[in-house]
């Protein structure tokens, strides 16, 4: 029976696109629909099919209050505490950045090179944040082994949750460090990947608000310049990559040339930028 406090879903529904149309939300209704499934257990498409189906209490209090933290333009992802990447479900958190579509072409970057190697391939993956890169590679190509850091410790830990949720995590070992601390002069992989922070200072006032609100400041913002991490990185490969090994990092629209370069002169061989869908440089790779 319907209360003051309750309200048939398509009505719910409706009032929900209203107020994320007001806020200046892009996606309103997508974004209601996954918002009120979410509450309601079920899938965004099915739940609407019982459009007349009234809402519990509970239920109604969770999606407005859900809607107004969307209002507030916190992502789908963060309210969800997951974000789908490679068809996969990962963990996310205030302290990690949110995974993006772009960082797959990296994945499968690294994947063509890993699967053309004999053995067990050995990977570092710099800046895990959440742990996507190295929980979709070591779950795609179970011969690897990937050692996997970050300087933030919060960071770590939802990487190791999300290794431990697809079953991984005895072939991911977590360490706590910046680029290039922490290994043995010995130490020696096969591949390094890298998604970095990348954006300039004077970009971030002018980010979207879900990015600039949403995302923790130090994974996005690397300096003045934005390339600031690719120099250690390039020295990260010229030290702990065996001959032969390859280093692939994600960069910024318009920032491909420049990280070329930067390869080339650190000794990097056979720089070459591979593009995204939309014809932008999106990963740089190199041999040592």
């Amino acid at each position: 029976m319907q209360t003051e406090r309750t309200r048939p879903r398509g009505e719910a529904f409706r009032k929900g696109v209203s107020a994320l149309k007001g806020a200046g939300i892009t996606s309103p209704a997508l974004d209601a629909s996954i918002l009120l499934g979410y509450v309601t257990g079920q899938s965004p498409g099915a739940v609407l099919l019982e459009r007349d189906r009234t809402l519990t209490a509970e239920e109604q209090d969770r999606f407005e209050t859900l809607i107004k933290r969307r209002s507030n333009h916190e992502t789908v992802s963060r309210l969800l505490g997951s974000r789908e990447f490679f068809s996969l479900s990962f963990r996310t958190s205030p302290h990690v950045l949110d995974p993006r579509p772009e960082t797959e072409h990296l994945v499968q970057g690294a994947l063509m090179f890993v699967r053309r190697l004999a053995g067990r391939p050995k990977i570092l993956d710099v800046g895990t944040g959440s742990g996507v890169l190295a929980v979709t590679l070591a779950l795609l190509d179970p011969r690897v082994f990937v050692v996997a850091t970050d300087i933030c410790p919060k960071a770590l830990e939802v990487a190791r949750a999300n290794a431990c949720d697809h079953g991984v995590s005895e072939r991911i070992r977590f360490v706590r460090t910046d680029v290039v601390s922490g290994f043995s002069p010995e130490a020696r992989f096969d591949l390094l990947v890298s998604n970095p922070p990348y954006i300039a200072a004077g970009e971030f006032p002018f980010l979207p608000p879900e990015v600039r609100l949403g995302d923790p400041y130090p994974a996005l913002v690397a300096g003045p310049e934005g390339t600031e991490f690719f120099g250690p990185l390039a020295d990260a490969a010229a030290s702990l990559l065996r001959p032969g090994g390859e280093i692939l990092v994600e960069v910024g629209a318009g920032q491909s040339l420049t990280v070329e370069d930067l390869f080339r002169n650190r000794g990097i061989r056979g720089v070459t930028t591979l593009q995204d869908l939309a014809g932008i440089g999106r990963v740089v790779r190199g041999e040592k």
